[in-house]
Parts: structure tokens; sequence; C-alpha cells
């Protein structure tokens, strides 16, 4: 169930990497995938306990087994809270992109991939994945900044 908020917009961004997708959908794509995302959310919101301390909805499955190394997810109460964040911003981000953005395939593929990093960060449960998903995140980050920031968009993406 976790791994949803994490694999759905991977999905999302392999559909806006389509080379037969005309740029004009992508927008209205990615807004599908955020929206989804969204509701899987709220269904995880109401699904959770907040009674119970330990995680709840976990999974885990083994990657590298020679090494321990498991996939491992899980929601807590400060996790829970930051997912939800995560998930409305990012459909806010998208509903209120212009739809003239320049480059709109590599933006909102790049947010969707933010997405999906954070929330991985957010659930991980395990130093290697939370690693993994955090170094993950900061690729579209700095591309977002760089490319469609401010006026001092260099400075900010380099220093952040």
């Amino acid at each position: 169930m976790l791994s949803t908020l994490i694999w759905a917009p991977i999905v999302g961004v392999g559909l806006i990497c389509l080379p037969q997708l005309p740029p004009s959908r992508t927008r209205s794509i990615s807004l599908v995938i955020a929206s989804f995302t969204l509701l899987w959310t709220i269904a995880i919101v109401l699904q959770f306990d907040p009674s119970s301390p330990p995680l709840q909805l976990c999974e885990s499955i083994p990657w590298i087994a020679q090494l321990g190394l498991s996939y491992e997810l899980g929601v807590d109460g400060l996790s829970l809270p930051l997912i939800a964040i995560c998930s409305l911003l990012t459909w806010v981000s998208i509903y209120s992109t212009d739809v003239n953005i320049n480059r709109p395939r590599l933006y909102f593929a790049l947010m969707l991939l933010l997405q999906s990093a954070v929330a991985g960060a957010f659930l991980s449960q395990n130093l290697l994945l939370f690693f993994f998903f955090y170094e993950l995140e900061l690729i579209p980050l700095y591309l977002l900044i760089a490319i469609w920031g401010g006026a001092k968009r260099g400075y900010a993406a380099t220093n952040s």
C-alpha cells in the first residue's frame, strides 16, 4: 500500500516521457497522477490508527539478502502528516502551474519524481533506503530551481 505512493509518480514519469504524447497533455496526466496519489494518501490517513504507537501499514521485501538489506516501508505519527503535506503540495503545484510553461515534459516529470523521492524518504525504515531516496530528491529539486527558478536561480540551486 505504501509502495504505491512511491511507484505511482514514477509510472507517471514514464507516461510523460513517452515520445508519442503531445507536450500539451503532460500537465493533465501529471494532475491525474498527483490526484491519484493524493486520494491514496487520504485512504492511508483513514486506515491509520493514531492510538497505536508502532509503525503501521509496514511493507518488507528482501532486497540484497547477502548484505542483509531489505526494502522496508512504514508509516508512523510523524511521517503520516509529512506524506499528506507532500501529496497535497504536489497536487497544488501541478494544478497552479502555468499552462504555457517552458519544457512542460521535463517540468512535470521532475515534479512527479520529486514527489516519489520525498515520499520514499519519509516512508523508508532503513538507513540505506532513506539515503537513496534523499539523494534522489536532490536531483529534481536542483533542476527545478536551476531551470524554472527566479532571478538568482543559479545561486539558489547551488547553495540550497
